[in-house]
């Protein structure tokens, strides 16, 4: 029997709340996990709390978005500024769901892995921006988690099932893969990532910018990545293979090349400016893993 598909804007209704409540936990991770104290850093059994004051946050105070226009950004308790950041985050989490069955088919491993690491990407950008922190309670899971994800395809490498396609016909498709339901905007993706592939961009996305650290380091006697960053290429590379990895890398690098060349020369800071890598790795990944064989046959193209 073909599975029944839902409109899909009822499956972003249905999923934006949920997408909400996680972008309010990321706020959570955002702000707990670059802290010292290990008890600070506890995002299961500490309340939610105010960081100035330290009151509780009552429930009502608590619901995403809603909650700080209603209180016009400030504590219900001592009145402190609550950074936009907090809304904006919240919002962040919700479009990711929402908008995560118009591009992935929900109910799919490519589904599970898109919005584990949309939500990854969101939370470790803000860390990274606002701490230069790139919190190992996140990164080194995912490295775990990026590998287990190609398993599956070990046990059922050719899973097929039936889906509706537009119109009257059915389609046979690979549920590891190419979805149970299918996805407006499905992109190409390309071949999908085999443990091979994965283990490979596990030891590459570590390796890589390492050694790139290492010719840094003897010719300007400082440290030009943090290993944050290398953890980080290191999961994306178990996620979505060593060649995404790469282009995440280099895109990472252009866009930080973009934003720090100016910084240099108009701070006069002689090339010591500190920048959030991973900032600049996150925004570059969505671009990748949707365009990159796309953006590498029209660079192929220009070759010619």
């Amino acid at each position: 029997m073909p599975a029944v598909d839902f409109p899909t804007w009822f499956l972003s209704l249905v999923l934006a709340p949920f997408g909400l409540l996680l972008g309010s936990f990321a706020n959570v991770l955002i702000h707990r996990l670059p802290l010292e104290a290990p008890a600070d850093r506890d995002v299961v059994r500490k309340p939610s709390h105010c960081p100035a004051c330290k009151a509780r946050i009552r429930p009502v105070h608590n619901i995403p978005v809603l909650s700080w226009i209603w209180l016009r950004g400030r504590c219900a308790a001592c009145g402190a500024r609550i950074p936009i950041r907090y809304p904006l985050v919240e919002l962040l989490g919700g479009a990711l769901l929402a908008g995560s069955v118009w591009v992935f088919p929900i109910g799919t491993l490519i589904w599970a892995k898109g919005v584990i690491c949309g939500y990854a990407l969101i939370v470790l950008f803000f860390t990274d921006l606002t701490a230069f922190i790139l919190p190992d309670a996140i990164q080194f899971p995912l490295m775990g988690l990026g590998v287990l994800l190609t398993l599956p395809q070990l046990a059922w490498p050719f899973r097929l099932v039936s889906v509706w396609a537009p119109g009257p016909s059915l389609l046979q498709v690979d549920a590891t893969a190419n979805g149970i339901q299918p996805a407006p905007a499905w992109p190409f993706l390309g071949g999908r990532v085999t443990w091979l592939d994965s283990l490979l961009g596990l030891a590459i996305g570590y390796g890589v910018p390492w050694l790139l650290n290492r010719v840094y380091r003897a010719v300007r006697k400082t440290d030009g990545i943090g290993m944050g960053d290398f953890k980080m290429l290191a999961w994306l590379g178990a996620f979505w293979g060593w060649g995404p990895m790469l282009g995440i890398l280099f895109g990472g690098a252009l866009l930080g090349s973009a934003v720090g060349l100016p910084l240099m020369l108009f701070r006069k800071t002689g090339g010591q400016t500190m920048l959030p890598f991973g900032c600049t790795l996150a925004l570059a990944t969505p671009v990748v893993v949707f365009y990159g064989p796309a953006l590498w046959m029209a660079y192929l193209g220009v070759l010619r």
